[in-house]
């Protein structure tokens, strides 16, 4: 086995695997250019995500608040208290 023959196996090989699995993580978020970054406007419609949509059939929904206005809840609600 000639000393090129050795490097491409134990060097080129390894470099090679390690340059597929990078492209493979890197590569197609590297193409996309539409990501939110903080501090741009928010151009899109917004999308509320309901696994079960059927879960929310019996739910009432409450008008919204007035801007500014200050709605007590009549008990707590989850967060980081753990009082749910």
């Amino acid at each position: 086995m000639s000393v090129l023959q050795t490097v491409l196996v134990f060097v080129g090989i390894p470099l090679g695997i390690t340059a597929l699995l990078a492209l493979a993580v890197y590569g197609r978020t590297s193409m996309r250019r539409d990501r939110y970054r903080p501090g741009r406007p928010w151009d899109h419609p917004t999308v509320w995500y309901v696994p079960h949509p059927s879960a929310l059939a019996h739910v009432q929904t409450r008008p919204a608040l007035a801007a500014g206005s200050m709605e007590q809840q009549p008990h707590p609600l989850g967060g980081a208290s753990g009082e749910w």
